[in-house]
C-alpha cells in the first residue's frame, strides 16, 4: 500500500490530481473536466466554496460505480463472470486477481480521500450567518464521503493507508503512512463521524433533473454499518433507528410484487420501482451520473444485458429463488388461498409457463439463451444513439444513477443488529410482518420478554402503521400468516417432572419449560441463527446485484465466529464440481482481498 501512495503521487507530477475546479451545479455530473492542483494557502471560506467542494468530490466518487458492484457482488454467491468477460472481471470472480488488474488499482479511492482531506483542512467552519455555522453541513458530508470511501477501499483491500492531511507535495507523498486493518479503521471512522450526528442534511434542489438530497450519504447509515461490522449491535441498531425515525422511513405494500389471482395469470410488479424510481422515498443515496449520453457512465448495462454478457446471475441463486415458498392471499383476507413457489423479486412465472423478468430474466437475449441480470437495464435510460458493443438492444442504454442505500437495506440491517442483540422475534417481524404498534402488541409474534424499552425497538408511532414485512414484497402477502411455514421454530427446551395431584395424591408426569440456563441459552442461540439465515436470504432477494453481497456475507460470518468459512461455503456453491477446491483456497482470509 505504501508503494502505491508513492506511485500515485509520482503519476500526477508531485501535486495531486484533485477535484475539478469547483464546477457549476449543472455540470457536477461531468467527470472529464480539467483537473487542477490546490494551492496550500487556498481557503474555502464561503458557502459557495463548500457547495462546490462537495459536488466536485461527488463527481470523483462516480468513478467507483462499476467496481462498487463488481467487488461487492463477484466476491459473493449471487453473481459470476462469464467466459466472455474481460480477464480483469474474470479474475475477480475467480479470486485470482493479478497486480495489473484495473479494478485492483486504488488510485480513485485515494484521489477522493485526498480531495476530502484538502476540503476538510481548508474549509472555514467558523463562518456564522444568523448564528448558523453555515459550512458545517458540507463539512460533515465530506467527512461522511471520506469515511464511506475509506470503508469501500478497506473492503476491497483488507487494509488501507491512513492519511488525514492532504498530500500536496512529493515530500508528503513519500512519508510512511500507518496501515489500518478493518477493525482499527472502523473505530477511527466512528470517532470521526460521531460529532456530526444530527447535522442538517444537504439539499441543493434539483441538479441535472435529479433530486440532490439523494446524492448524499446519511451519516447514520455509515455509522450503523461500522458498528454492525464490529459486533456492537445496540449501537448499530441505534444508528439505523435514528435514520429511520428522522426520515420516517417505512416499508409499505405499495412496493410489493404479488399475484392478482390464484390462477397466476396476472400480477402487480411494483417492487422494481423501489430500486428504479428516483422519486421514491425508498431511495436514500445514489451515485449520480450526467444526463448526457456522451459523458462518463458505468458499463453495467453492457456487461449484464447483452448477447455476449460478462456478468450473470449464478445458477444456484436463480434456482433457489424459483424454489422458495410463496403464499398467496387476496388483499384484506385472513387466510392463505394459494401455495406457490418462487420469489417474485426474481421473476414472474405465469401458469402458462411464460415469464416476466424483475431482477433477472431466464429467457436470454438474442442468440444468448441463459439467465441475464435485468436490474441495470431497468435502471437505464435510452441514449438515442447506436451502441456497437450491444447491438441487440437497438441503441445505447446507460445508467444515470446507481443506488447505494435503500430503505429496505436500512430495515434489514436493523433486523440483523436487533437479532444479534438478542431479540430474534422482533428481528423476524421486520421480514414477516412489519414493525408497527399492532405487531409489537401481538405476543404470538413478539413475546413480551422482547419489549425491553430500548429506543430502537419503539415502532409504536402512527408513522409506522403501514409497515409490512420485507418478505411480503416477493413471497406473498400471506407469508406472515400462522398457516404458512415461515415461522421461527420452537426451540424451547422442556423437562418432564413428577407432580403430585392435589386431589388424588397420585404422581403424574408434567411437561414444563426447562430452567437449565445452558439449554435455554442454546435455544436462544438457535433462534438467533435461524432468523439470521432468513435475514441473509432476504438480503439476497431484496438487494441482489446492488453491490453489498460480499459485505453481507462477511458480516454474518463474523457474527457467527466463522469468517471466512461461512462465506467460503456460500461462494463455493457457484463453482459446481470445483467448489471444494475454491472453498479450501478461500479459507485463507487474504484470498478475499485485492493486493
Amino acid at each position: 500500500m505504501k508503494t502505491f501512495i508513492k506511485n500515485y503521487m509520482k503519476a500526477v507530477g508531485v501535486v495531486c490530481a484533485c477535484m475539478a475546479a469547483f464546477p457549476a451545479c449543472t455540470d457536477m455530473m461531468e467527470t472529464d473536466s480539467t483537473t487542477v492542483g490546490f494551492e496550500e494557502d487556498n481557503r474555502l471560506d464561503s458557502p459557495n466554496d463548500s457547495l462546490y467542494s462537495v459536488l466536485g468530490i461527488l463527481s470523483q466518487v462516480q468513478r467507483l460505480g462499476d467496481r462498487y458492484v463488481l467487488l461487492g457482488e463477484l466476491r459473493g454467491d449471487l453473481m459470476e463472470a462469464t467466459e466472455d468477460a474481460k480477464v480483469d472481471i474474470q479474475e475477480i470472480s475467480n479470486f485470482k486477481v493479478s497486480s495489473d488488474n484495473e479494478y485492483a488499482s486504488f488510485y480513485d479511492y485515494y484521489n477522493i480521500i485526498n480531495n476530502c482531506n484538502y476540503a476538510i483542512a481548508k474549509m472555514d467552519t467558523n463562518i456564522v450567518f444568523y448564528e448558523d455555522k453555515v459550512m458545517i453541513p458540507e463539512y460533515a458530508q465530506i467527512k461522511v464521503i471520506r469515511a464511506w470511501t475509506y470503508w469501500q477501499l478497506a473492503l476491497a483491500a483488507g487494509k488501507v493507508s491512513w492519511i488525514e492531511e492532504p498530500v500536496l507535495s512529493l515530500e508528503a507523498a513519500l512519508k510512511e503512512y500507518p496501515q489500518k486493518g478493518l477493525e482499527d479503521l472502523a473505530q477511527l471512522l466512528i470517532d470521526d463521524l460521531t460529532p456530526y450526528i444530527g447535522v442538517r442534511a444537504l439539499d441543493y434542489g434539483t441538479i441535472d433533473n435529479f433530486d440532490s438530497r439523494k446524492m448524499f450519504l446519511p451519516v447514520n447509515m455509515v455509522l450503523g454499518d461500522l458498528y454492525l461490522f464490529l459486533g456492537r449491535y445496540a449501537e448499530a441498531a441505534t444508528a439505523y433507528y435514528r435514520l429511520i425515525d428522522k426520515r420516517k422511513l417505512t416499508l409499505t405494500s405499495s412496493y410489493g410484487n404479488y399475484w392478482t389471482n390464484t390462477a397466476r395469470t396476472g400480477g402487480s410488479a411494483a417492487w422494481i420501482s423501489a430500486y428504479v424510481n428516483t422519486g421514491s422515498n425508498e431511495l436514500l443515496s445514489s451515485l449520480v451520473y450526467s444526463s448526457r449520453p456522451d459523458a462518463y457512465h458505468p458499463q453495467l448495462v453492457r456487461w449484464s444485458y447483452n448477447e455476449v454478457p460478462s456478468i450473470v446471475p449464478t445458477t444456484s441463486f436463480v434456482g433457489w429463488m424459483s424454489r422458495v415458498s410463496h403464499y398467496y392471499a387476496a388483499e384484506n383476507t385472513t387466510r392463505i388461498q394459494g401455495f406457490f413457489t418462487g420469489d417474485l423479486r426474481g421473476l414472474f412465472e405465469f401458469s402458462n409457463g411464460t415469464t416476466s423478468s424483475v431482477s433477472y430474466t431466464t429467457d436470454g437475449l438474442g442468440d444468448y439463451k441463459g439467465a441475464l441480470i435485468d436490474k441495470f437495464y431497468s435502471l437505464s435510460t435510452s441514449g438515442g444513439v447506436e451502441d456497437p458493443e450491444n447491438e441487440a438492444l437497438g441503441g445505447l442504454r446507460y445508467v444515470r444513477n446507481l443506488p447505494v442505500y435503500r430503505t429496505s437495506q436500512v430495515y434489514l440491517r436493523l433486523a440483523e443488529a436487533i437479532n444479534r442483540y438478542g431479540r430474534p422475534a422482533t428481528a423476524f417481524a421486520v421480514l414477516a410482518y412489519g414493525l408497527n404498534k399492532t405487531n409489537l402488541a401481538n405476543t404470538t409474534r413478539i413475546p413480551a420478554s422482547e419489549r425491553t424499552g430500548e429506543m430502537f425497538l419503539d415502532f409504536t408511532s402512527d408513522s409506522y402503521d403501514n409497515n409490512v414485512g420485507t418478505a411480503t414484497r416477493g413471497r406473498g402477502r400471506a407469508i406472515g400468516f400462522p398457516t404458512s411455514d415461515y415461522l421461527i421454530p420452537d426451540y424451547t427446551p422442556y423437562d418432564t417432572i413428577k407432580v403430585v395431584d392435589g386431589e388424588t395424591g397420585e404422581e403424574k408426569d408434567t411437561v414444563v419449560v426447562s430452567k437449565d440456563p445452558i439449554r435455554l441459552a442454546a435455544a436462544k442461540a438457535d433462534s438467533i441463527e435461524y432468523v439470521e439465515d432468513r435475514i441473509i436470504d432476504e438480503m439476497a432477494a431484496e438487494t441482489a446485484f446492488e453491490g453489498s453481497r460480499f459485505f453481507d456475507l462477511m458480516r454474518i460470518a463474523r457474527h457467527r465466529g466463522r469468517w471466512p468459512a461461512y462465506a467460503a461455503e456460500k461462494v463455493a456453491a457457484r463453482f459446481g464440481n470445483g467448489g471444494e477446491a475454491v472453498k479450501a483456497r478461500l479459507m485463507d482470509e487474504s484470498e478475499w482481498f485485492l493486493k
